[in-house]
């Protein structure tokens, strides 16, 4: 390997180690995984180890339990890691948290590398640090996972488009299958983004192979069906899409970082205008996740800010590839020198961005959760406020009214009488199996229950009937 091959790996593997390092202040601070998210899927894993492979979680939405319909690569990975490491679940995901980190900066760089050259990849890699989306980058959820794969998937389209070979297209439709069997969502957007690249390439008269979109589908969807044919055949296929939230203009700001906008913008023109193959493929990428973000005001039920997540590696590789096509003439320094800076200041804001994060559970609702483990009765069901259920039902194995991921939602029983109104009988507390009821701290007692633990900010009240 001679001195300027050993550069440009090192150009590409430098932002992926700043990612690590930065990512371990958080996971070293705290004791506990960073997402709120984390606490279902370590649920899921629990099933798995203890039960193998199954599609039906009896904890969740109790009574009446649902079926697992969030896809379970993620959640096998964490039975695996726990088992090769003898640690805890809640301890491997503190720990993958700079892994992913890495490995997610490292695929970035790595991919827009071999589009645009090593420095590009560098830079792509850098800007993602100004960008507030690097806090996602940390969390040790199945996202972070389908993440590492997109750019990889992307790249083997492009080279399948230009080959005449099998093997490309076999090994991209395995590549999808594996991310449709983490991350739905991802694979969902990535699909759309192939199809919409080869209709771009194909009406711009391209030389390209468009039946090899079809391998890859097919190839993927062969992969994926493992899991989801026999859940299908059995349970059907159920998904809710939440609530909508939408950014305004200075959201996505915000969460591109202000850098990262004005140099990707600026991108995107540029590659309209040079118009190589992988111009098109990542100006149609971002153009059309950007518009997406933008579908509620269509009346489409869409989360902008997780969706924008999704243009983060094209825009930031249109932004890096222009800025690398910059030339200042008899400036060579000058040029290192910006690079320099925009290199610290991105590098400053990801240290902001790790030392500002903390974790999405509180200290009160993980104390309540562990009370459940060794006082709770393990069987009845918790009716409380959503957000401290996944903590419950992951750390307790009690049965609770919701737990987490709505959009797989079938039943549910109404907490809102057991919480708020009151407005329940003895009749309902036995229907739905309610155990306990779990409040802010407040004045008011739950109908035939009495109070047995309090914290600073809960109190859990036993049912008795």
């Amino acid at each position: 390997m001679d001195i300027w091959r050993k550069r440009d790996v090192f150009l590409i593997i430098l932002p992926a180690l700043f990612a690590f390092f930065l990512a371990l202040i958080p996971t070293l601070k705290y004791g506990v995984p960073l997402t709120w998210d984390i606490y279902y899927h370590i649920h899921n894993a629990t099933l798995y180890m203890e039960k193998g492979i199954v599609f039906w979680d009896p904890l969740t939405y109790a009574p009446y339990g649902r079926p697992i319909y969030y896809p379970p690569l993620f959640h096998i990975m964490l039975v695996f890691l726990t088992k090769i490491t003898g640690l805890g679940f809640f301890t491997v995901s503190r720990f993958i948290q700079p892994v992913f980190a890495f490995l997610i900066v490292l695929s970035f760089s790595y991919v827009s590398g071999k589009l645009y050259g090593p420095l590009a990849g560098f830079l792509t890699g850098i800007f993602l640090f100004s960008s507030l989306f690097f806090i996602r980058m940390m969390s040790p959820i199945p996202e972070s996972l389908a993440m590492i794969s997109i750019p990889i998937l992307v790249y083997g389209y492009y080279k399948s488009m230009e080959s005449c070979s099998r093997l490309y297209p076999v090994l991209t439709g395995l590549l999808l299958g594996l991310m449709l069997m983490t991350h739905l969502l991802s694979a969902s957007i990535i699909l759309a983004v192939l199809t919409l690249s080869t209709m771009a390439l194909y009406i711009g008269r391209y030389d390209i192979r468009p039946g090899n979109l079809l391998i890859i589908l097919g190839s993927g969807l062969l992969v994926a069906s493992v899991w989801y044919a026999p859940l299908i055949v059995k349970y059907g296929f159920v998904f809710r899409s939440p609530p909508t939230s939408a950014l305004h203009l200075k959201g996505y700001i915000t969460h591109l970082g202000v850098l990262l906008t004005i140099f990707s913008l600026a991108g995107i023109v540029h590659a309209a205008g040079r118009r190589e193959k992988k111009d098109v493929i990542m100006a149609v990428w971002s153009v059309f996740v950007l518009a997406l973000t933008a579908g509620h005001l269509l009346g489409l039920k869409v989360l902008s800010d997780r969706i924008l997540y999704f243009a983060l590696f094209p825009m930031a590789t249109l932004g890096a590839a222009l800025l690398t096509s910059i030339r200042i003439t008899n400036g060579k320094w000058s040029f290192y020198a910006i690079i320099l800076l925009i290199s610290l200041y991105c590098i400053y804001d990801g240290y902001s961005l790790a030392s500002f994060i903390k974790p999405a559970v509180s200290d009160s609702e993980l104390d309540i959760a562990e009370w459940f483990k060794y006082n709770g009765d393990h069987k009845t069901v918790v009716v409380s406020d959503y957000r401290i259920q996944p903590a419950i039902v992951a750390v307790s194995g009690q049965p609770v009214s919701a737990g987490g991921y709505g959009p797989g939602t079938i039943r549910s029983l109404n907490a809102e009488k057991y919480i708020s109104s009151f407005d329940y009988t003895k009749h309902d507390i036995m229907r739905d199996r309610v155990g306990y009821i779990i409040l802010d701290n407040e004045d008011r007692t739950p109908p035939y229950s009495r109070l047995v633990y309090r914290n600073r900010d809960f109190s859990v009240y036993r049912v008795n009937v």
